[in-house]
């Protein structure tokens, strides 16, 4: 199958090189791009193509790209008429969502999110979710590859809110982390603080009743958090971060 991939960068080059070992025949757009871009794109088997004659005869185009490119993209992709499978593959809101499948109203869309890191057939998988009324044919474009396609829904939007879910989740605790280790640096405790690192995390996301059995502790939590956004203020970090995730334990309490 002919694939265009607009605009591969480090998880985009991988994705698309393990559509190459799938045996498609994939192009991209190098006008514009960095050394660094036509480096990967070599790499990964790309062959490189000006705009409208990577997306004219393609039979899927994926977007992969910085969030805030993929509307530009989409629109750009919309204006020639496109008709094939666009799958969108970044992370966007709802509203964006709807924005990009509004600009290609000829195409196939196929909403996905990818979670993990680039597929390079290392210990940990790559999942590429997808969702929409095309996404088991989507699945099929990287079967037997390093990248594992899972099918989430059949609506738009599934997917999106799948890898919105786990962001919130990996990135948000990365936020905290760095929290947690400035205002250890601040009170001079960083050492106190890694030696905790033996400790197991507990599989938070294993147990979906964890907000209902969360409801007995909810009411003594908050205070707590009220204290540390204090704490914070006093360090010259986020306490306000602390406030938000306060609310959480308010709603759970009431």
């Amino acid at each position: 199958m002919r694939i265009a991939v607009l605009h591969p960068g480090a998880m985009g080059s991988q994705l698309a090189r393990q559509l190459v070992a799938a045996g498609h025949e994939v192009h991209w757009v190098p006008e514009g791009r960095s050394t660094a871009s036509v480096e990967r794109a070599e790499a990964a088997g790309l062959i490189g193509t000006p705009f409208a004659d990577a997306v004219g005869p393609a039979s899927v185009v994926l977007c992969s790209c910085a969030p805030q490119g993929a509307l530009d993209i989409a629109r750009q992709v919309g204006a020639t008429g496109f008709s094939g499978m666009y799958i969108e593959a970044n992370p966007l809101s709802p509203r964006s969502l709807q924005e990009a499948k509004d600009a290609l109203p000829d195409a196939t869309f196929v909403d996905a999110g990818v979670v993990g890191p680039p597929p390079v057939g290392g210990p940990n998988p790559t999942h590429v979710m997808l969702s929409g009324s095309a996404a088991q044919e989507a699945a099929e474009l990287w079967a037997g590859t390093a990248a594992t396609p899972m099918v989430v829904g059949d609506q738009v939007g599934a997917a999106s809110a799948a890898k919105s879910a786990f962001a919130l989740y990996n990135k948000g605790k990365a936020a905290l982390a760095v929290l947690a280790f400035e205002l250890a640096e601040k009170h001079g405790v960083t050492a106190a603080l890694t030696a905790q690192q033996i400790r197991q995390d507990g599989g938070s996301l294993k147990d979906p009743g964890l907000p209902e059995s969360l409801r007995s502790v909810a009411w003594r939590w908050g205070p707590e958090f009220d204290e540390l956004g204090e704490t914070l203020d006093e360090a010259g970090l986020e306490g306000d971060a602390a406030r938000a995730l306060r609310q959480v334990w308010t709603r759970l309490s009431e």
